[in-house]
C-alpha cells in the first residue's frame, strides 16, 4: 500500500504546487495592471521596484504625496494580500480617526483601539464604524468624503491624523475588482484639498489630460 500512495502523494504537491504558482501570477499580474492606473492618476507618477517590498506607484494627488503597493500582514493571512496606501501632506482634521468600512478587521493605528466607538450620523453613506475622541458632524472632512464616494467604496480601513492619511483596502484577484481603491484615493484626495466633491474630481482629470499631452 505505502508503495501506491507515493505516487499519490507526490501528484497531490504538484497540483498544489501549480495551483498556488498559478495563483501567485494572477495575483502579480492583477498588482501590477492596477498599480500602472493608479501611475496614471497620480502628478508626476512612477513606478519604483523596491527590495522585499516589490513594485509601488508613486506621486503626487492634489496638496498630498502618495504612495500604493500590494501588502502582506502576516498578522493578518485572512486579508493578505491588501492595498496600502500611504498619504502626507496637509490633512486638516484636530483630532485622529480611525474608520472601518464594510466590515473591515484589523486596525490600521492598534491605539485607536482605545479610542471611542463614535455614532454615526444619518445619511453617513455605506456601513461605517468610526473610531476617535469626539463625535463627528456630518460635514467633517472624512465623513463628508466618504459619503460623495460611497457608491465606490469597498471593504477596507481608513486612518485619518494631521498631515498624514492611510488605507487599507480588500484585493481582488480580477482586475475590475479593485475599483474601490480608486474610491479611497478620491476620497483622501477630497480630505486633504481645498475644493470639495466633484470640483475636485474635475481637477484630478484636468491634471490627468495634461499629463497625456506633456507624454504627447
Amino acid at each position: 500500500m505505502s508503495s501506491l500512495l507515493w505516487p499519490v502523494a507526490t501528484g497531490a504537491i504538484i497540483l498544489a504546487a501549480l495551483l498556488v504558482g498559478r495563483t501567485m501570477v494572477r495575483v502579480s499580474h492583477t498588482r501590477d495592471i492596477v498599480l500602472e492606473e493608479v501611475r496614471r492618476r497620480l502628478r508626476g507618477g512612477v513606478i519604483e521596484r523596491l527590495p522585499r517590498r516589490g513594485p509601488q506607484a508613486r506621486g503626487r494627488l492634489g496638496d498630498i504625496e502618495v504612495t500604493v503597493d500590494l501588502y502582506r500582514d502576516p498578522q493578518r493571512p485572512d486579508l493578505s494580500p491588501l492595498w496600502r496606501v500611504m498619504a502626507v501632506g496637509p490633512v486638516r482634521v484636530a483630532n485622529p480617526v480611525e474608520v472601518h468600512i464594510g466590515g473591515w478587521r484589523g486596525w490600521i493605528d492598534p491605539w485607536m483601539q482605545m479610542a471611542t466607538t463614535l455614532p454615526v450620523p444619518d445619511g453617513a453613506g455605506p456601513h461605517l464604524v468610526l473610531h476617535g475622541e469626539q463625535p463627528l458632524a456630518l460635514d467633517h472632512p472624512v465623513l463628508a468624503a466618504l459619503r460623495r464616494q460611497g457608491h465606490m467604496l469597498g471593504a477596507g480601513g481608513l486612518h485619518v491624523q494631521s498631515d498624514f492619511m492611510r488605507a487599507e483596502i480588500r484585493f481582488d484577484r480580477r482586475t475590475e475588482g479593485n475599483r474601490g481603491l480608486f474610491g479611497y484615493l478620491q476620497a483622501m484626495s477630497e480630505i486633504a484639498g481645498r475644493i470639495p466633491g466633484h470640483a475636485s474630481i474635475r481637477a484630478l482629470r484636468v491634471e490627468h489630460m495634461h499629463q497625456e499631452e506633456d507624454r504627447a
